[in-house]
């Protein structure tokens, strides 16, 4: 077989954790190229990636270097060029981490996108992907018949208890909380976290909406008056790596109308979660924050150009969003839904490119065969015996 790695977006984090071990397994056994552009903004192959691939003598390296580069990760304007190199070489499969998924639809074989496997509260490493038609379809589930869900939900059972027991709060949490956060209790509470917007994710030249954050609260503003509360959460890392003064002004401008939360909560705990729990509502784009409206069955708002799982029952129209909210009566996730999908997440979709016995069959065989219950039992003895490891 013959596989490409298109990596335009790849960053030295991805390449070393999720990228290289899959590429280590796979070219022994297969034809193995690699197409991506020279460094840029914290994404691309260098030196670096090259030096730490020495052990990989047999893989092909395709490392485009000229002056238009810096487009191969958003629309490149060489798409002609790489369509037909890609073309060129036939490859039977074709993994990507690429922002413009476009250009790759035109790549012949089996295309997928290596994306976050992460689907909180479930406790999944960040080194676990997915591999998906498109980069952000999110809590899609295939047709099951009836001994598939049977065994889903046999197998989702210890995991589930163990996840909704703490979930559950009791009215001493909650008053704890809405304390700690400033809720208001005189209108709806929407919950609001924000994307990842480092220089190195081009991700979000696909969100519907201004960018970056702070504009998109202005935009929010505009739609959403005053008889909402937006309880905002940034993500981890924008606190890390990120200017936040222009956000945390923009907020601050609105007064009571809004209010940007520490990202960690009065007990430790995560305080995007704690407002999928509480909240009246949620504010979702593109990212893996929908799992927790699913699990904690919140009304979700997600304006994407990507589909989302009927399950989730998500609003699309934001003013027909904040009527059902404020009526009382906004759609919810389903909960038997729920439990499926996260169970499907664990058996069926996730992957560990570190673990040992991975095989490049394995790999393939998920491309293959997108739902295959035959691997639904070891996954699941995966996840569990990697979440009680990681749990000591």
């Amino acid at each position: 077989m013959k596989i490409l790695f298109y990596l335009p977006v790849v960053t030295p984090w991805w390449f070393d954790n999720i990228v290289e071990p899959l590429i280590r397994r796979l070219a022994p056994e297969h034809e193995t190229h690699v197409l991506a552009p020279v460094p840029w903004k914290g994404t691309g192959i260098g030196a670096r990636e090259l030096a730490a691939a020495t052990h990989l003598p047999q893989v092909h390296w395709h490392i485009f270097d000229g002056d238009s580069h810096p487009s191969m990760r958003t629309a490149t304007t060489e798409r002609a060029g790489i369509v037909d190199f890609a073309r060129s070489l036939a490859p039977d499969y074709v993994l990507c981490r690429s922002a413009d998924y476009e250009t790759v639809r035109e790549f012949p074989g089996i295309v997928r996108h290596l994306m976050e496997g992460g689907a909180a509260p479930l406790p999944l490493p960040q080194d676990w992907v997915i591999l998906q038609e498109d980069p952000f379809d999110h809590g899609l589930l295939p047709e099951l018949d009836d001994a598939a869900r049977a065994a889903l939900d046999r197998l989702i059972a210890p995991v589930w208890s163990a996840l909704k027991g703490p979930a559950t709060p009791t009215r001493q949490m909650c008053k704890t909380f809405h304390k700690w956060a400033e809720l208001p209790s005189d209108r709806p509470v929407l919950a609001l976290p924000l994307e990842y917007e480092h220089e190195e994710n081009f991700f979000p030249i696909h969100r519907v909406g201004a960018a970056p954050n702070h504009r998109l609260i202005a935009e929010l503003a505009e739609s959403i008056d005053e008889s909402f509360f937006l309880a905002i959460t940034n993500h981890p890392l924008n606190e890390k790596h990120v200017d936040n003064s222009a956000l945390e002004a923009e907020i601050a401008s609105h007064g009571s109308r809004m209010r940007l939360l520490p990202g960690v909560g009065p007990d430790g705990e995560n305080t995007t979660a704690l407002l999928a729990c509480h909240a009246d509502g949620m504010l979702v784009g593109d990212s893996k924050v929908y799992a927790m409206a699913g699990f904690f069955g919140t009304p979700m708002l997600r304006r994407t150009k990507f589909k989302t799982g009927e399950w989730l029952h998500a609003y699309s129209d934001t003013q027909e969003f904040l009527a059902a909210v404020a009526a009382g009566n906004a759609r919810r996730p389903d909960e038997d839904a729920a439990r499926t999908w996260f169970a499907f997440h664990i058996a069926n979709n996730v992957l560990d490119p570190n673990d040992p016995e991975l095989t490049a069959a394995d790999i393939l065989a998920r491309l293959d065969r997108p739902v295959d219950p035959a691997r639904w039992e070891r996954s699941f003895a995966h996840f569990t015996s990697m979440a009680a490891r990681d749990s000591q």
